[in-house]
């Protein structure tokens, strides 16, 4: 099977991915709708491009898997500095760059103010109905409830040896019993924490970080997995029909469904070590910068279209600015992420530190589990 190593497909299938977000969003999302663009590349690939939503769903199941990996005998102080805090830093770069580049060349499409650039940086906005600073933020907030059911594992787990499979097909179970009571009060503010529009991605991608482990592939698990891609076709339906009249266009329902199963079988294969002659350690390059060209590459590139467009070439445009987009996500991996993570996370222990020192949790056993945490 797999030796325990880095695995670099994943690195490679997130760079895919978001260069096909990137693509949907220049050659088709930003003239459609919400007149964000006047700038039109559907010429480009306006009937193909659109089924690259089926990429978020990859990015989840490849956060399910890459984050059951991590909890693995991890404390919760580990898992908070090594993961959040690494989010956090990288976000809160990319959150400033286009806040700066919005107040400079936005307008008129596009204004901020500084009320909405201070929310956007807690990851809280879309709970408290405060416009994004760009669209793509949406996914933040899905994967920061992710991160915190998590940390809520970690917690747990300190007092009782729960396995992360067990948590998974309770999970998976709410998920289908949601489908029917959808409409329910209950279920409503449960879908505010387990978020099960998405659920099926983030199980289907621990049920693979297990059997990537255990080197087992156990008929319980292929069962899961399966469900888990039925109702991700489910909601991924319920998308197209909203997507359908909102872009006044027409998606195959086929199309669309072959694509979710790709996405499917395509990581099952790199979880079974089909795809291990696509394991180079060059991709890993590829697979750092995905997250700031993820966050950077749209209300940006919307921006730079609008500034460009009627004194440039079109195809010019559209090629420097994805050229520039991956240049600029590849000096913030390289020179700007590393530093300033590491200085959060001092400035975090400090903190910590300063918290511990408080009279209200000076007694030693309280202060001895804080840290075991």
């Amino acid at each position: 099977m797999l030796k325990k190593q880095r695995i670099y497909q994943i690195d490679l299938l997130r760079f895919i991915a978001a260069i096909g977000i990137m693509l949907a969003h220049y050659l088709f999302r930003g003239y459609k709708a919400d007149n964000l663009t006047n700038l039109s590349f559907l010429e480009l690939g306006g009937e193909w491009i659109k089924y690259c939503f089926v990429f978020i769903d990859l990015f989840f199941i490849i956060s399910g898997f890459v984050i059951t990996l991590s909890v693995r005998n991890k404390s919760l102080s580990y898992f908070f500095k090594s993961r959040v805090m690494r989010i956090f830093s990288v976000y809160w770069l990319c959150v400033f760059i286009t806040y700066i580049v919005t107040i400079l060349f936005g307008a008129p499409r596009f204004t901020v103010t500084f009320g909405q650039f201070l929310f956007n940086l807690t990851l809280l906005q879309d709970f408290f109905d405060v416009q994004r600073l760009d669209g793509a933020y949406w996914t933040m907030s899905v994967e920061l409830r992710f991160y915190a059911l998590a940390m809520v594992y970690l917690f747990v787990y300190k007092f009782r040896k729960i396995k992360i499979e067990t948590i998974a097909y309770i999970w998976l179970a709410l998920s289908i019993v949601f489908v029917f009571f959808q409409n329910t009060f209950f279920a409503k503010v449960l879908d505010l924490f387990l978020m099960f529009e998405w659920s099926p991605a983030f199980i289907s991608g621990i049920m693979m970080a297990q059997i990537y482990t255990s080197k087992k592939f156990r008929f319980s698990q292929g069962i899961t997995i399966f469900l888990c891609f039925l109702l991700s076709a489910y909601h991924r339906y319920l998308y197209l029909l909203i997507s359908m009249e909102y872009y006044q266009v027409q998606i195959s329902e086929t199309i669309a469904f072959l694509a979710i199963l790709a996405i499917y079988l395509l990581m099952l294969a790199v979880t079974l070590g089909k795809l291990s002659w696509l394991n180079k350690p060059y991709y890993l390059s590829l697979g750092i910068m995905t997250y700031p060209l993820y966050l950077l590459h749209q209300r940006i590139g919307y921006i730079i279209f609008n500034n460009l467009m009627g004194h440039v070439n079109k195809y010019v445009i559209l090629t420097g600015t994805i050229l520039l987009m991956i240049s600029l996500s590849y000096i913030i991996v390289k020179w700007v992420a590393g530093p300033l993570s590491n200085f959060l996370d001092k400035v975090l222990i400090k903190f910590i530190n300063g918290i511990l020192k408080i009279k209200w949790i000076s007694n030693p056993l309280i202060n001895k589990k804080l840290r075991e945490l």
